[in-house]
């Protein structure tokens, strides 16, 4: 990320990493384990051939404590029939009509798809059992203007077993918590473009994983569900689990003004969607390529219209995006899949000191550090991009033969010959080099012949004579380094591309791609 900020630093004001969208869900877990759920219905008094009946009567009873709040703090409350009706929409409206700064703004309603338990006949043993079902049920969305958190909102499930989701904002946290801090900032929608104080804003930023959430979502959850006293009751106070569902991490890079962002943006942008596909994005991740990944590595690029373009890149159901946003260029990882990714083991007896990352919110600060890493290594790659023509005399230098002396006092100077820029086999090969597997540990002369070879570049003759293969990319590589396209890495046999390579073979790659896309 050093090399773009220098690069750019002439436009740029500073840089802003922390959490975006985050949702969360609460789950009864006790229901699930055992036999939790009969023990629970044996101390109600209730059958399981009255289950039914008895639920509906809670669902009644936890609709009464709803119409009661929404009685007593006098708020607006409606049943929506569409989900083509934006409930944030409402929300806005009503706070921004009745100048809500704390507290409920409305509570709307609408029946929704969940998973829910019921109990239904076992033909297999004749007996009645409970079963983890997907059906339809009326689900509350409770909307507060947050001291904490601005704008945010409760979906609260009505039927068994009262699932509850909720979504807060960390940049909204961010910007209530300058405001207590007395730090002066200036923002677009929820994006800081200027602060006053970035280190300060970045330290606040950097502390949010670290309160106790589940105690603040523990009191949401006690507000909106009238049934949970009783839960916690017969459970001996045990009640919602919280999990990540799906969380953004965002780094915003804070031009001084939109018109800076506006002349560099298209090259971010024809760079990100025409140069950056494929093996590269495994890099983003911090990922190696597999020959056994059976998953798909996908790049798209989209125009909002009046909104500008938007790049994605995704890898496993997590994804990392740029767009501008105002004076702000967004870098932004979404984590909905966190198995793909690692966490060091808490138990210091374990064998395994690695495991595959779960969705507790106790690994919320392992969230910040992947984005937050996988937002810095996309940034750096946009270091390669050149917005002026000081790199078109080294793609010149590049078609012409060129004479490299070599080490050693009676050797002679060793001639190679330029290379053919239009020429198919010539654009297969820089980017066969700049392919992301061989980004962390370069590649070997076996490792860049099967990629050529996969590219479909030799013939099957070839193919079948390996020592006259290798002779080739030997050949090939020596050619590479005699433009210093390539390095060889120290005491290795591998190389790896030049960041003066990277410019030039970006640029080149980029151009040849643009004038295919638009032909």
């Amino acid at each position: 990320m050093k090399n773009f900020l220098n690069k750019y630093s002439d436009y740029i004001h500073g840089v802003i990493h922390g959490f975006d969208r985050i949702i969360l869900k609460g789950y009864i877990g006790e229901f699930y384990y055992g036999n939790n759920f009969y023990y629970f219905l044996n101390k109600e008094g209730i059958q399981l051939k009255y289950f039914k009946d008895y639920a509906q009567r809670v669902t009644k009873e936890i609709k009464s404590h709803v119409e009661k709040i929404v009685s007593e703090m006098g708020v607006y409350s409606t049943y929506l029939n569409s989900p083509k009706i934006s409930k944030e929409d409402i929300a806005k409206r009503i706070a921004k009509e009745k100048d809500i700064t704390e507290g409920l703004i409305c509570v709307l309603s609408a029946v929704e798809p969940c998973t829910a338990l019921s109990v239904e006949y076992n033909k297999a043993n004749g007996k009645l059992e409970k079963k983890n079902s997907f059906r339809k049920c009326l689900h509350y969305y409770f909307y507060y203007m947050d001291k904490d958190f601005g704008l945010m909102h409760i979906r609260f499930q009505t039927w068994f077993t009262f699932g509850i989701q909720i979504y807060i904002n960390g940049r909204e946290y961010l910007k209530k918590q300058l405001d207590k801090a007395g730090i002066k900032y200036k923002s677009y929608d929820n994006s800081i473009t200027w602060v006053e104080d970035i280190e300060k804003a970045q330290a606040i930023s950097d502390k949010f994983h670290e309160k106790k959430w589940y105690k603040v979502f523990d009191k949401l959850a006690e507000r909106v569900n009238g049934f949970l006293p009783r839960i916690k009751e017969i459970f001996n106070d045990r009640a919602y689990k919280w999990y990540i569902e799906q969380c953004e991490y965002a780094t915003d890079v804070m031009f001084k003004d939109r018109e800076s962002l506006e002349k560099l943006y298209p090259y971010f942008v024809e760079y990100a969607s025409l140069c950056q596909v494929g093996e590269n994005i495994f890099t983003f991740f911090g990922r190696k390529v597999h020959g056994l990944y059976q998953g798909e590595a996908v790049s798209d690029r989209k125009n909002f219209f009046g909104q500008g373009f938007r790049v994605k890149f995704t890898l496993d159901k997590n994804s990392i995006k740029i767009y501008d946003k105002s004076s702000n260029l967004r870098i932004e990882t979404t984590i909905n899949n966190a198995s793909a990714f690692k966490v060091r083991n808490p138990n210091p007896e374990s064998k395994k000191k690695w495991l595959n990352m779960g969705k507790a919110i106790s690994n919320l600060y392992r969230y910040a550090e992947i984005s937050k890493a996988c937002n810095m290594r996309y940034l750096q790659s946009l270091s390669n991009v050149d917005n002026n023509d000081n790199i078109d005399k080294e793609i010149e230098n590049l078609c012409n033969s060129k004479q490299v002396k070599l080490s050693g006092k009676n050797k002679k100077p060793r001639r190679f010959s330029g290379f053919n820029l239009l020429s198919d086999f010539t654009t297969k090969v820089f980017n066969a080099v700049l392919s992301g597997e061989f980004a962390i540990r370069g590649f070997r002369n076996k490792d860049l012949r099967q990629v050529l070879v996969k590219f479909g570049l030799f013939s099957k003759e070839d193919i079948l004579n390996i020592k006259k293969l290798s002779g080739k990319i030997t050949r090939l590589i020596a050619k590479l380094r005699g433009h210093k396209i390539i390095t060889k890495l120290n005491k290795t046999c591998r190389y790896r591309v030049t960041k003066k390579g990277e410019e030039i073979l970006s640029r080149i790659l980029m151009f040849k791609k643009f004038e295919m896309k638009t032909c």
